[in-house]
Formats: C-alpha cells, sequence, structure tokens
C-alpha cells in the first residue's frame, strides 16, 4: 500500500500537514495513531488534541501539554513548534490555520460554526498573537459536502440562508465567514467524506465511530 494513499493535503497550503484516510485506519485508536505517526517520521507524543465538545471553545496550548487530550474544546492554537496540533473528523470540517509561526486546529461542525468557533479563532490569532489576517492561511479538509448534506429547513434562519434540495454547503458557509474576516489565502481539498466512501469514514453514512486526524506539524 503506498504511503501517499494514506493521506491528503493541499499543495498549496504552505505548512507540514495532512487528513489521513481509511487507509490509514482509525486514527482515533491510540494504538493506530501512534504507529501511522511514526511511520510518518512524527513523534507522537509531541502531538495534543482536542476533547471536542462541539463548542466554539479555542484553548491555547504549549509544550507541557504534548501528548495530551485538551478539555473543553474544539479548537487548538500555538506559538510553539515543538508540538503538533489534531483534531478527528468523519463528516465536519476540519481546519488548519497558520501564519507560519502560529498555527491552529479547528473541528468545525455546525454547531460550532453556527457558536462562532471561526470567529474566535481568528480573533486569537489577531489579539492573543497579533497576527494580520492577511498572512494567515487556512486548509479546508474533507467533510460531508453539499451533495450528501441534507438537513432540516431550521438551518436556513440558523445561517441565514436559503437550502437547495433541503441540502447545507458547510464549504460555502466557511469560506464565506473567512472571507468576511478579511482571509484571502484558504485552500480547500475539496472532497467529500459522506461519498468518497473508499477513502473516507463518515459517521453519517455508517454511524461509525472511527474517525480521520487532521494534523499541522
Amino acid at each position: 500500500m503506498n504511503t501517499i494513499e494514506k493521506f491528503v493535503v493541499h499543495k498549496k497550503f504552505n505548512h507540514k500537514h495532512f487528513t489521513s484516510t481509511i487507509l490509514a485506519g482509525n486514527l482515533k485508536d491510540k494504538i493506530v495513531r501512534d504507529k501511522f505517526l511514526i511511520s510518518q517520521g512524527l513523534n507522537p507524543t509531541n502531538l495534543v488534541l482536542a476533547n471536542q465538545v462541539h463548542s466554539a471553545n479555542i484553548k491555547i496550548v504549549g509544550n507541557t501539554d504534548s501528548g495530551n487530550f485538551i478539555d473543553n474544546c474544539d479548537g487548538l492554537i500555538t506559538n510553539d513548534k515543538s508540538i503538533m496540533l489534531g483534531v478527528f473528523t468523519a463528516d465536519c470540517v476540519p481546519l488548519l490555520i497558520t501564519n507560519g509561526t502560529i498555527k491552529a486546529a479547528i473541528h468545525a461542525g455546525w454547531k460550532g460554526i453556527y457558536l462562532g468557533i471561526l470567529e474566535n479563532t481568528i480573533e486569537v490569532f489577531k489579539n492573543k498573537f497579533s497576527v494580520h489576517v492577511k498572512d494567515i492561511e487556512v486548509y479546508i479538509g474533507p467533510h460531508i459536502r453539499f451533495c450528501c448534506y441534507e438537513v432540516g429547513k431550521n438551518f436556513e434562519d440558523l445561517f441565514n440562508l436559503k437550502l437547495q434540495d433541503n441540502k447545507l454547503d458547510l464549504s460555502r458557509i466557511v469560506f464565506n465567514k473567512l472571507k468576511n474576516l478579511g482571509l484571502v489565502n484558504i485552500f480547500d481539498v475539496n472532497k467529500c467524506t459522506f461519498c468518497q466512501d473508499d477513502y473516507f469514514f463518515s459517521y453519517r453514512r455508517d454511524k461509525t465511530s472511527k474517525r480521520m486526524l487532521s494534523l499541522i506539524v
């Protein structure tokens, strides 16, 4: 099995990163995750993960958090080069964000997006780390896309939009929010977790507990 098939990247996102695929296994499993990271030349003890509660909470982390899960948050941000940040997904939107020095990993489901996780993240970049928005790059990883994401009519009020065929376009919502926040360097891998069933886990499709890992080094 070719290593390149075990993860996807966006070539224009100028920071070492990946989203794993089914071929890498269930990276929510620590044994599988550690083995995969080691195979990629990465030290598992340097990885910091969020426990992911579908919130808009962002936590600033450092090397004392290495190897740990951080409670009550869906976003991690750091200026520490010694650690990696990661989030698990199986339909929600994984976002990796950096200006080259500050980096973040965000788990953005519809609820977190509605509650303001994107706005909160960029606010931390600006106010805590004095980063100019024009210097920020964003990687939008594989997630359930417009082709497959059927929702209820209540989402029209939640996001102030008109649904087409009762389907929600998370990609467009994320892209527009980031643009409205002043970001210009937004890179979407344009892959759907639901319909690309040979490559990605999907909770909505299979009710699986298995997850991909999106990681920024």
